[in-house]
């Protein structure tokens, strides 16, 4: 006794992608039966005509599932190429923010000894100089 569900679920996988492999092959199997059993020579032939029909469907069919799982592979490698394009990016950003960082720190230091030369310089402008100080 097949639940509803596994009967769908293994006609899924003999369908394949739903290109209507199963019907076809019941169709082939019921034709090569026919063949089999045809008693005119003119039945024969159209049942053989049915058959080698039903096979050219079942190869386009299968040539079609071949190209879309190759463009699909092709996809997929280029999908990588794209990731690991972004990965470097991403990385590259990272160590430029990482060197500006350095940059933004360095100027900063700068800034402070400017001002604290400023300062001092100042200072020192309101002592008189040393040639001033010995008179």
């Amino acid at each position: 006794s097949f639940s509803a569900d596994e009967v769908i679920r293994k006609r899924l996988l003999i369908d394949g992608d739903g290109a209507g492999d199963d019907r076809r092959i019941n169709l082939l199997v019921k034709s090569f039966i026919k063949w089999c059993n045809s008693g005119s020579q003119e039945e024969g032939y159209f049942q053989y005509q049915r058959m080698l029909s039903t096979l050219s469907q079942c190869e386009f069919s299968m040539g079609k599932t071949l190209l879309v799982y190759d463009m699909n592979l092709r996809e997929m490698e280029n999908y990588e190429k794209i990731y690991k394009d972004i990965e470097n990016s991403i990385a590259a950003a990272h160590e430029k923010i990482s060197e500006c960082k350095k940059q933004i720190l360095q100027a900063k230091r700068i800034r402070k000894n400017r001002q604290e030369y400023d300062a001092l310089a100042k200072v020192i402008q309101h002592h008189p100089d040393r040639h001033e100080t010995l008179k």
